[in-house]
């Protein structure tokens, strides 16, 4: 006998509501998201705990060390959720209306006993009937109350009938649960802070003096990328590539950096990430570890990360890490540098709005553009990151 034949319906719907339970606000999952480990987690809920812990980024339920908030929506899991909250609330509702439904049984059978009690009554051993004009009106109305009582107790009949269907159902959900337990053993996270997002007029005007061609390194670029032809332009693959395992290469994150490097003067450039759901571009520490994946250290990375999880569309700064949802996403980025000044902002080259201007730094080494298209995403993401062409910007 499995586990769920031995279970009664008040508790297979009990752990039904554990097993959809977001860890973190012990609610029903809302738009869950599966992190590299494996562990569900409601998006807000994982977000807000990546922002409150900074870094290293972990998994709230393993603690596994994760390097980049990369993370997969779980549709499935999300309509299981709202499928549980659903009939958990129709499962309340008809116990109510059971309670409700057998008092009124109870109630009914009661009164059909005192009219028939009350139509011959017994005085002193002599049984008395009801003889007269008034006695027979009264004998006809009691007789109506007696018949409409009858009907109601059969019209309450159906009704419960009709609800200890509804509760039947409810167990049907067993077979429901023992294909989908493997998917929902698994538990949640949560949300942001506030980016500048100011608009600037006359922004790109400003910003092009200081335009700098940039292009991509394939020495250093992950073989599961692909690079166009004029090294403007990075996707991934989906397909490992047979390339030379160079200590330049990253091995594990699907990441290339730019071919420039700067150790002074003003540079800007701009990246078209489209309508990618995921993307990652910035500056980098030429000394950046490119093999293996583990958190990067304070002041090694400087990059903005977009992520749309079903409508939701969010923008985050690395490191460390925080951001905020926005209404639209973002299509076209700007990346500025000044290295005299230790200055790193990032721009919404549409909107012509700041998004985000990191905290003055001193800079004592060589930087880097570093982009990454990250994962497909199950073919949702396949889209390229395209580093603009100077004449663009005009």
């Amino acid at each position: 006998m499995s586990f769920f034949e031995k279970t009664s319906t008040a508790d297979l719907m009990e752990n039904l509501r554990e097993e959809l339970t977001c860890f973190i606000c012990l609610d029903y999952f809302t738009n869950p998201v599966t992190t590299e480990c494996g562990h569900n987690f409601c998006l807000v809920c994982l977000l807000k705990s990546w922002e409150e812990h900074n870094t290293p980024l972990s998994c709230p339920e393993c603690w596994r060390t994760l390097e980049t908030p990369h993370f997969q929506p779980n549709e499935r899991l999300g309509r299981l959720a709202g499928i549980g909250k659903q009939l958990r609330r129709q499962v309340l509702q008809s116990e109510g209306e059971l309670r409700r439904m057998l008092a009124t049984v109870k109630l009914l059978s009661d009164d059909e006993k005192s009219v028939k009690a009350f139509s011959t009554q017994d005085h002193g051993g002599n049984r008395v009937y009801l003889s007269s004009e008034a006695g027979e009106h009264h004998k006809e109305k009691l007789q109506e109350t007696l018949n409409l009582l009858r009907k109601k107790k059969k019209e309450t009949q159906v009704i419960l009938n009709h609800e200890k269907e509804r509760v039947i159902l409810c167990t049907d959900v067993r077979g429901t649960l023992e294909r989908s337990e493997p998917l929902l053993l698994q538990c949640p996270e949560a949300t942001i802070t506030r980016l500048s997002l100011c608009r600037i007029t006359g922004m790109r005007e400003m910003l092009r003096k200081f335009s700098t061609d940039i292009s991509l390194d394939p020495a250093t670029a992950n073989a599961y990328l692909v690079l166009s032809e004029d090294l403007r332009s990075v996707r991934h693959g989906g397909i490992q590539q047979q390339l030379p395992d160079n200590p330049e290469r990253f091995d594990q994150s699907a990441t290339v950096l730019g071919a420039q490097t700067f150790t002074c003067g003003r540079h800007y450039w701009e990246v078209d990430v489209g309508n990618k759901t995921e993307w990652e571009v910035g500056i980098c520490k030429d000394s950046l570890s490119r093999k293996g994946n583990l958190p990067k250290p304070p002041g090694a990375l400087f990059s903005l990360i977009g992520l749309k999880i079903g409508d939701d569309y969010s923008l985050w700064i690395s490191s460390p890490l925080k951001g905020q949802h926005v209404r639209e996403p973002v299509h076209k980025v700007g990346v500025f540098l000044d290295y005299e000044s230790g200055h790193i902002a990032f721009y919404n080259v549409t909107e012509e709005s700041l998004i985000y201007s990191f905290p003055p730094t001193s800079f004592q080494e060589a930087l880097r553009p570093i982009f990454s298209p990250c994962l497909p995403n199950e073919g949702t993401n396949t889209g390229p990151l395209t580093i603009c062409s100077l004449n663009s910007l005009a």
